[in-house]
């Protein structure tokens, strides 16, 4: 008898739970649980030394009360639920099985490392994103972060020394940013946007040991997503041709108008590349800042931002194709735009979190692509 009272009184909270009521904390190990017959009633539970004491009148006469019941059973799944979570954020490398054990630990210089064992195939692996590198993936997203607002190598190895307790060289920093910003551009070059069909271009030159080049940008009037950003020792028809191709490689559709300042070499590069029997010109010049219709203000301010990073490198070595590709990676997923309230690839329909460390795992774990066109593991 006593024993189907239990089972009575477990069935009932679990049904208040499928029911949606769940316990709302009050202090510290007090509950409070909404009555399941009388809505605006609700009775305290309270945890003292491991012991479980209610309110209500079912608990006072010394009964295992369907409120305590509801708490123990609310405790339970969201353990669980936290077990699981742990589990499946970390499938096996070799095989992609969830079906793993924790292994012990591994003592690093950044702390201790949970080591797992996967039960399917014997793989014994640490779950980190970028592995045999002196760092983590926190000193990794670090390097890049600093790097891409403007601090240098040798005052990036400075701060992750400082924050980290980790030493480091300059050139260490350097193949970290290179690596795996490398790794990054590929994935979220994959993404598709959903932009507009008025892009605005232009260029913006630069300074390359000493001479002038230049950076070639497209971008989207609606989202503000950076399209394409291209670097090219000249400024001629052929270049803007090829960032035109960029940009409608990322978007994967032609735009139906293309705003531009009023240098030639646009024209015949717009039309070869946008007009149509149906669209004969896309082509809009001569932009001025009192015609709203066609001016090229947003794209302006980019240009103000890639700036303030120009100007704290006096320069670039060599490696501005590169730099070209990660800043556009950073303004289009990373930078918040102020005018938007989010990052321009949200406003675009891609649902990637405005963070360093959520892209990285994306794109060390995507598969590599052979020079055969297979992944590793084929």
């Amino acid at each position: 008898m006593h024993n189907e009272k239990y089972l009575l009184r477990k069935s009932k909270s679990i049904e208040m739970l499928n029911a949606g009521i769940e316990p709302v904390k009050d202090g510290f190990n007090e509950y409070w649980i909404p009555s399941q017959c009388e809505k605006s009633k609700r009775y305290k539970v309270t945890i003292k030394d491991k012991w479980y004491s209610c309110e209500c009148p079912d608990n006072h006469e010394g009964n295992l009360c369907k409120h305590i019941l509801l708490l123990k059973t609310y405790f339970a799944i969201k353990l669980k639920a936290k077990e699981q979570k742990i589990e499946v954020s970390h499938p096996c490398p070799e095989c992609d099985s969830l079906y793993l054990q924790k292994d012990g630990t591994r003592k690093t210089i950044m702390g201790k490392k949970q080591k797992w064992l996967c039960l399917a195939c014997g793989k014994r692996f640490v779950s980190e994103p970028v592995t045999k590198i002196k760092g983590n993936a926190d000193t990794i997203i670090t390097a890049i972060d600093l790097y891409m607002k403007g601090v240098s190598y040798r005052g990036i190895a400075d701060s992750v020394r400082q924050f980290y307790g980790l030493k480091v060289t300059h050139v260490t920093i350097m193949n970290w940013v290179t690596a795996y910003m490398e790794k990054i551009n590929a994935y979220v070059n994959g993404l598709r946007p959903a932009v507009g069909d008025t892009w605005k271009a232009d260029e913006q030159f630069i300074k390359v040991k000493g001479k002038q080049e230049y950076i070639w940008n497209v971008l989207d009037r609606d989202t503000r997503f950076l399209l394409a950003s291209n670097e090219s020792p000249t400024r001629g028809y052929n270049d803007a041709r090829q960032t035109f191709q960029m940009a409608k490689e990322i978007a994967g559709k032609k735009a139906l108008r293309v705003v531009t300042d009023g240098a030639f070499n646009y024209k015949n590069a717009v039309r070869k590349e946008f007009a149509t029997y149906a669209n004969p010109h896309p082509h809009k010049r001569y932009v001025s800042i009192r015609n709203q219709e066609c001016q090229n203000n947003d794209l302006e301010r980019f240009h103000g931002t890639f700036r303030q990073r120009d100007k704290v490198m006096r320069g670039f070595k060599g490696n501005q194709q590169e730099y070209a590709k990660s800043f556009q990676t950073y303004y289009n997923f990373v930078k918040r735009h102020e005018a938007l309230g989010m990052t321009p690839a949200q406003k675009a329909g891609i649902q990637e979190k405005g963070e360093w460390k959520a892209l990285l795992e994306k794109a060390v774990r995507q598969p590599e692509v052979t020079s055969r066109g297979l992944t590793a593991r084929d």
